[in-house]
């Protein structure tokens, strides 16, 4: 369990979540609210000193936070415009049908439905990414079953929840929560979080043993997350 509070700092207000870690983590979100992930035992003003200490990097963080979300295009849902899957862009080619139907073919999403209208071709084109990052997460979570059962951790299964700030989550009883965002992701990126949030089984919290063993289930796991968060 972790205990949550808002404190002040000199990078303005940030969360503060306190919990049996041994080091301070500083990150940024993509809304430019700071949180901060600390042990029990780290002083307000340790914390905060710390904090004062990055300034120049937090500062940095937000301003492309903020580039990033001005030159973001809407996504349209008629034919020609472009969508995201697996890392590959897409065209859609939208058509009127009696039967709705959605269906990838070469280089193009083909939607079928009753109505053109764009609200309906979204509906239709998000039910066939959340059945398609269901697809695809369950099988590979499957890869890594028999590496659980070697070491007496629990079969994973995964369950979509969409997450406003995270890809994933994981419990010690096995249940692995993705965001059915990351379908959009490249497929490297989705086992790297896979990998992530399994590694947690063993070490629930992002300390020095947790990081070795990512680093040896998943080499240059550094790189594909710089992706993950260069593309999201």
């Amino acid at each position: 369990m972790s205990d949550r509070l808002s404190i002040e700092t000199a990078a303005g207000d940030a969360i503060l979540l306190r919990s049996d870690r041994t080091t301070l983590a500083i990150s940024v979100r993509p809304d430019g609210l700071l949180e901060l992930k600390a042990p029990r035992s780290a002083t307000t003003q340790s914390i905060q000193a710390k904090v004062k200490a990055r300034l120049r990097w937090i500062v940095r963080q937000r301003v492309q936070f903020r580039d990033m979300q001005r030159d973001r295009i809407p996504l349209r849902y008629e034919s020609g415009a472009t969508h995201t899957y697996l890392g590959r862009q897409y065209r859609l080619k939208v058509s009127e049908a009696p039967k709705p139907a959605v269906r990838l073919k070469g280089a193009y999403i083909h939607i079928a439905g009753p109505s053109k209208r764009e609200e309906q071709v979204k509906a239709l084109l998000d039910g066939w990414l959340r059945e398609r990052a269901l697809a695809q997460f369950t099988a590979r979570l499957e890869k890594w079953k028999q590496w659980c059962a070697a070491r007496k951790l629990p079969a994973p299964t995964v369950r979509l929840l969409r997450m406003p700030k995270r890809w994933g989550s994981s419990h010690r009883n096995g249940r692995i929560l993705l965001n059915p965002e990351l379908v959009k992701a490249p497929a490297l990126c989705v086992d790297y979080v896979i990998a992530h949030e399994i590694c947690h089984f063993k070490h629930p919290q992002h300390d020095r043993a947790f990081f070795r063993l990512l680093s040896e289930v998943f080499p240059n796991w550094q790189k594909v997350k710089a992706r993950l968060e260069s593309s999201s």
